[in-house]
């Protein structure tokens, strides 16, 4: 299983942004090396329009933030067995897929 973020996102613990996708880029690879290193324990859904927040076991939160026009561009998706399942947002609501896997791409 995996989560896409496209556009904007920000990594938090209990008081504070601690990084973001417009912070220094020197931020980021400690913060992604935590959370590597660490378990998801949660994830849910915040917003009127659905942005998605992960939650790992050494107390960080990831949370995709969309700030452009549209809908907010993040994706879960599981590639498990022979269909690839996945979830976002598509005109402001939950969007749900259910794709066969091919031999040089997908089936629908």
């Amino acid at each position: 299983m995996g989560l896409m973020i496209e556009w904007s996102w920000r990594i938090e613990d209990e008081h504070k942004i601690l990084a973001g996708s417009w912070s220094d880029e020197e931020l980021w690879q400690p913060l992604f090396d935590r959370i590597t290193r660490s378990k998801v324990i949660g994830v849910s859904l915040f917003g009127r329009l659905p942005e998605v927040q992960l939650v790992f076991s050494n107390g960080l939160y990831l949370c995709s933030m969309m700030t452009s026009d549209g809908d907010p561009e993040w994706a879960v998706f599981d590639r498990r067995g022979g269909t690839i399942k996945s979830v976002g947002v598509r005109d402001g609501i939950l969007h749900f897929e259910n794709e066969s896997a091919v031999e040089g791409g997908f089936a629908v």
